[in-house]
């Protein structure tokens, strides 16, 4: 991306991120004050400290997850909680108003020294999906990694536009429902579920959840360094020496959050006006 194209790219998501505020504190309208205020105190914790966004699963947690996919397919990745939803922009319909959202994500990040498989799932899912619906998001997001995963292998740092991450997607749900066994009135309540806990959790923009996920790697370092692993084909190398060049896009990342969030208040101020929430 050249200079210009990036400097094109970096006003535009900030002109998105500052409209789209207004389209999420209309969804909050159904939500108690006192809530609304623990949602912001939350978001504002993330600002603070990112990595926050963040928890390792439980020993009782992964192993419930390993006797529905094997334990060896999960040997190797950081597998995360979180209480927050991220949002992006919607690969299935091409308009900026709208949005989907994500409990759970994967990632695979060069981070210092190595390589790291990133899976994270919302606590509240973890809580309340039934062992179908959680065998279900895992092999979804198994499959995702191991097609990312590749892609990085063969093309590097070359992105993907939203119709290749569309039919990935599709193609490991696909996947997913035949693995898991999953059945489609149990499918139907999960996308159920995800839409409820998408009502009531703190959301978050997918580049600053994805931010956070690279500062969690260095707050924690100590503790997940085993899991990094070398690069091994020519353009994840040449991914690796863009990455250690540029930096820039963390400090994108965090100033555009600090966008989002007060362009947020400054939303639930005025929406929430008449109850006397300031």
């Amino acid at each position: 991306m050249s200079m210009n194209e990036r400097e094109l790219f970096e006003q535009n998501y900030k002109q998105w991120i500052v409209s789209i505020t207004s389209e999420i504190a209309v969804s909050m309208r159904k939500l108690e004050p006192s809530r609304i205020k623990e949602f912001l105190e939350r978001c504002e914790e993330y600002e603070r400290d990112p990595p926050s966004m963040y928890d390792a699963i439980s020993d009782d947690v992964r192993a419930r997850m390993g006797r529905m996919v094997g334990d060896d397919r999960l040997q190797g990745i950081l597998m995360l909680s979180s209480n927050a939803v991220a949002f992006s922009p919607s690969i299935f319909m091409q308009r900026p108003s709208v949005l989907d959202y994500t409990i759970a994500m994967n990632r695979r990040f060069f981070f210092k020294v190595g390589w790291f498989s990133i899976i994270v799932i919302s606590q509240p899912y973890i809580e309340q999906a039934t062992d179908s619906m959680l065998h279900f998001v895992l092999e979804h997001e198994l499959i995702q990694n191991a097609m990312y995963t590749e892609h990085v292998e063969r093309y590097g740092h070359l992105f993907l536009a939203p119709g290749e991450k569309r039919a990935i997607d599709e193609k490991a749900m696909e996947q997913a429902m035949e693995q898991s066994g999953i059945t489609e009135e149990e499918h139907l309540r999960e996308h159920e579920l995800m839409d409820e806990i998408a009502t009531y959790s703190p959301v978050v923009p997918k580049s600053f959840a994805e931010t956070s996920l690279f500062e969690y790697l260095e707050k924690y370092w100590d503790d997940v360094k085993d899991l990094g692993v070398k690069g091994e084909t020519e353009s994840e190398k040449e991914f690796e020496a863009m990455i250690s060049q540029n930096s820039g896009w963390l400090d994108f990342s965090h100033e555009t959050y600090e966008l989002f969030l007060a362009g947020l208040k400054r939303e639930l101020d005025l929406t929430y006006l008449e109850y006397g929430y300031v």
